[in-house]
């Protein structure tokens, strides 16, 4: 029986995979014809009216022919008796299938009527609640031939956001004059959420002029809320708009993005607005003429939140919107002051290289520096004195000095030195020569430091940038889940925990924002810093990536190293290679070397080599005066004068003198001093070869590391998709009423931590690249074309080598 079964289904599949379907565009659509009712003609109504007509047309074309035709529209005038009227004439003509109720009191006067000819959509509806309207436990009309839309406790929300950005006592509300005789309901329902929150607000009808609108804002008004003014003109929209920035009044939108466009200062609601209340309305139009009863249609309708700030009102006005607002607010205008400079990656290095504090003390002392090793030299070269001495003694000894020493003398005198061998000196010149080496490069070490720091410092400001508005998007979206909450419970598939729970992660929301914020603005102050630059001076940064040209992944050769594990191994040892060959650590060791093996052998010979130096001097007496000056010699009587057989000095003197000098014993300190010299030496020695494993080491773990976040930057764009997706779906459940809040909130949380992972991935890679150069002593914004080239053919010949011979 079984196997009969199998056959005759088997059979019944390939009867029907022969048998070609009648397209269904091939059927001629069945005609429809829609009347619609609107309150009254204003400047955007026939726009409107197109943009839900041609909605309804494109999604429903290829099952129905829809006609909109004039005979079905009418006008109420903005009374409610011409919108009784003028429901009553459409809902005579049996030719109308579905009545569109286009503006408030046409969707309140058919959700009053209890008998309704044919299905109408009333998609204009604040609050059902506020308005009383007809409404189900189940979220829709529950009347037959009904179906409105509703915006779920708007007017409450906008209230809570408002006095977030601009705390009031008093408000007050503009309604549409029409609405305020016409829906009395409305405006009784939204008096009565304000007293709810302590809020005093009184109603201002508008009409379609400002100027008795201006004039009914007392002086006790703290603030405006502007509901959808219908019957006002834009140009008098303006002149409202500008009315109360002069007199400094805060602003909200119900229409939200549009509206705080041309001047009022905050809003909610999304630009889309109208939009997506079109296509829900032809949705459920397709659902009503599919056969679907209007009454059991959800009135629940989610537009989307976006917290939208003009900025420009806000300065005029003195509104200066707290952190917590402005993390997750859009602003619509340019702030105050444009930053005064764009940066990219490239320039902000450029600018920490010419303008570092710590680059300027380097080079203050490799100059002074250079002063040592210029001081050591001159002990080589020729040391002159020139002196001059005048002297006043006793006349008494004067005169008993027989004219050697007049009272008063002026002696000139000049000496010269010139070494002519000594090993200490000439030894001394060559260690600080090896001395000065090794600051210079220090100096070139310090440089590179500084440049992985500007680096750094920039990925580390595009990398909080995006925390940032990862976090601010998260705010954005919890906003929008808080308004599926409402919309739950509305339709009564949730409770108010879910509202609550929402508006509690909104909070947290915020703070993880204001948070981000705070860490972008320190990356930017380190990132000032490095530069030179004041701390808080704003600039623009340039979006940086594997294709940034000024690094040396802007190369694909470069990453194919890191994709291929087979040369991976060779990759890292060439590297290895070139970092030893550049390191400047290894230069400054080795300058260091180079000084103390100079220092040792100067200790050796000093046991040997002796200091040879060459001497002159002249003196004379060009002036002198007082007793002893004239000095004849008095011979006793009978001895004559001997005077003449005594030589006569002359004045001037000269002298020449050569002196060898080598040390006998000094106690041991020359033994002591060799010994200590031969110490530090093969420390100095140990010290490189540690130094060089530490250099290996280095760039060996930056390459690891680079390697891993490499092959993560496509997982972790994978895994956001994935997450992404994931949200998509639970989200659309959660909206269905399917899933649970905990559900949506670890998809959200999953999909936050997964999107912060994929933005950041390219910047950690990036970063790590930039470890790998600092420690290979190389970075390539400085590198030419030809330099670059050099580099790749070194590496494709290393990696050909050491890749053929394993």
């Amino acid at each position: 029986m079984n196997r009969c079964w199998i056959r005759i289904s088997l059979c019944l599949m390939l009867v029907s995979s022969l048998v070609r379907p009648v397209p269904l565009h091939a059927q001629d659509p069945q005609p429809v014809r829609i009347g619609i009712v609107r309150d009254g003609t204003w400047e955007r109504s026939d726009d409107i009216e197109a943009l839900f007509s041609r909605e309804i047309r494109a999604l429903l074309s290829r099952e129905f022919a829809v006609e909109f035709p004039a005979n079905a529209v009418f006008d109420g005038g903005w009374t409610l008796s011409g919108v009784q009227a003028g429901l009553d004439q459409v809902f005579s003509d049996s030719s109308v299938d579905i009545v569109l109720a286009m503006g408030v009191l046409t969707s309140a006067e058919v959700a009053r009527r209890t008998d309704l000819p044919v299905p109408v959509i009333a998609p204009f509806v604040f609050d059902p609640s506020l308005q009383d309207l007809p409404h189900t436990p189940d979220g829709t009309s529950g009347v037959p031939n009904l179906n409105y839309l509703a915006h779920p406790a708007s007017f409450g929300r906008d209230i809570r956001l408002f006095q977030d950005v601009a705390p009031f006592d008093r408000l007050a509300v503009l309604l549409t004059e029409a609405y305020m005789t016409g829906a009395p309901e409305l405006w009784a329902g939204l008096r009565a959420v304000a007293d709810s929150m302590g809020v005093d607000v009184v109603a201002v009808p508008v009409g379609e002029s400002t100027m008795m609108v201006l004039e009914a804002l007392s002086e006790d008004i703290d603030a405006v809320y502007v509901m959808p003014l219908t019957q006002l003109p834009l140009n008098e929209f303006d002149i409202l708009v500008n009315g109360l920035i002069a007199r400094r009044l805060p602003s909200f939108s119900f229409l939200g993005v549009e509206e705080v466009r041309r001047g009022l200062l905050v809003g909610v609601n999304p630009e889309e607005f109208w939009l997506r209340l079109a296509r829900r309305v032809a949705l459920n139009t397709q659902r009503v003429l599919l056969g679907e009863e209007p009454g059991s249609i959800s009135v629940a309708i989610a537009y989307g939140e976006q917290l939208t700030i003009n900025d420009a009102t806000a300065r005029a006005i003195g509104v200066s919107p707290p952190w917590s607002v402005v993390t997750e607010a859009e602003l619509l205008s340019p702030p105050a002051a444009e930053p005064s400079q764009r940066l990219s990656l490239a320039d902000a290095v450029r600018i920490a290289v010419n303008a570092n504090l710590d680059l300027a003390v380097a080079d203050f002392a490799v100059a002074a520096g250079a002063q040592d090793v210029r001081a050591a030299r001159s002990n080589l070269l020729p040391h002159i004195d020139v002196s001059a001495l005048g002297t006043t003694i006793d006349a008494d000894r004067a005169e008993a000095s027989f004219g050697s020493q007049p009272q008063r003398t002026l002696v000139g005198s000049a000496n010269a030195t010139q070494l002519i061998f000594s090993e200490p000196a000439w030894s001394n010149v060559s260690i600080q020569g090896h001395l000065q080496q090794a600051r210079e490069v220090d100096r070139e070490r310090l440089r590179l430091d500084v440049i992985l720091s500007a680096a750094a410092a920039y990925l580390n400001v595009l990398g909080a940038q995006t925390f940032e508005r990862i976090q601010r998007e998260n705010v954005q979206l919890t906003r929008a889940n808080l308004q599926r909450a409402r919309v739950r419970r509305l339709i009564g598939v949730s409770n108010p925990s879910e509202v609550y729970r929402w508006e509690s992660q909104i909070a947290s929301g915020r703070r993880a924002a204001i948070d981000a914020n705070a860490q972008r603005n320190i990356a930017e102050m380190e990132l000032n810093r490095v530069m030179h630059r004041p701390l808080e001076e704003s600039f623009v940064t340039v979006e940086t990536g594997l294709d940034d040209e000024s690094l040396v992944t802007g190369d694909p050769r470069y990453l194919e190293y890191f994709r291929n594990r087979s040369v991976f191994r060779s990759f890292r040892s060439f590297l290895v290679q070139e970092a030893v060959e550049n390191a400047p650590e290894l230069e400054q060791v080795d300058a260091a070397i180079a000084a103390q093996r100079r220092a040792y052998r100067s200790a050796s010979n000093s046991f040997w080599s002796p200091t040879v130096a060459l001497s002159a001097g002249v003196s004379n007496r060009f002036a002198e005066g007082g007793a002893g000056t004239d000095f004849t010699p008095q011979f006793p009587p009978g001895i004559p004068d001997l005077s003449g057989l005594f030589p006569q000095v002359n004045e001037l003197n000269l002298s020449l003198g050569l002196s060898v000098s080598l040390p006998v014993f000094s106690g041991g300190s020359r033994f002591v001093q060799r010994s200590q010299a031969r110490e530090e030496l093969e420390g100095l020695t140990a010290q490189r070869d540690a130094l060089a494993e530490r250099i290996e080491q280095r760039i060996r773990s930056a390459l690891h590391r680079a390697g891993s976040s490499f092959a993560g930057i496509g997982l972790a764009q994978d895994g956001a998709d994935a997450a992404r997706n994931n949200l998509d779906l639970v989200t659309d459940s959660y909206a269905r009423g399917v899933v649970s809040v905990v559900e949506l909130l670890d998809a959200q949380n999953a999909a936050l931590v997964a999107d912060l992972a994929a933005a950041t991935a390219v910047y950690t890679f990036l970063l790590d690249i930039m470890e790998v150069e600092r420690a290979g002593a190389r970075f390539s914004f400085f590198l030419t074309e030809a330099e670059r080239e050099g580099f790749f053919d070194r590496l494709e010949a290393f990696v050909a080598a050491n890749t053929a011979s394993r």
